[in-house]
């Protein structure tokens, strides 16, 4: 990894490695509805064949965890717990 002409830490170099790109889609998404969303209601949002609801569920979990999301509702249905998540606010 190289470092930008100042001396400075290359942010552009590192940030794509850490960042998920599953985690940029649910916020990017959220931004875009303005309104709750489940991990199942995303997955037909973003119509990608390679992403699952579970690996939805997974990221959203994480980005609530670390204050990005906000839990709204929760629906039970069936054997599962449908949890709703929007943008937390900013600071």
């Amino acid at each position: 990894m190289t470092c930008g002409g100042g001396g400075g830490f290359d942010w552009s170099a590192v940030v794509p490695c850490i960042v998920h790109h599953t985690k940029v889609a649910i916020i990017e998404l959220l931004d875009r509805e303005h309104r709750p969303l489940s991990a199942t209601r995303m997955h037909r949002l973003l119509d990608d064949p390679e992403l699952t609801v579970a690996q939805l569920g997974y990221h959203c979990k994480a980005l609530n965890k670390a204050g990005v999301l906000t839990v709204t509702d929760t629906n039970a249905r069936a054997a599962v717990n449908e949890v709703f998540y929007i943008l937390a606010p900013q600071e």
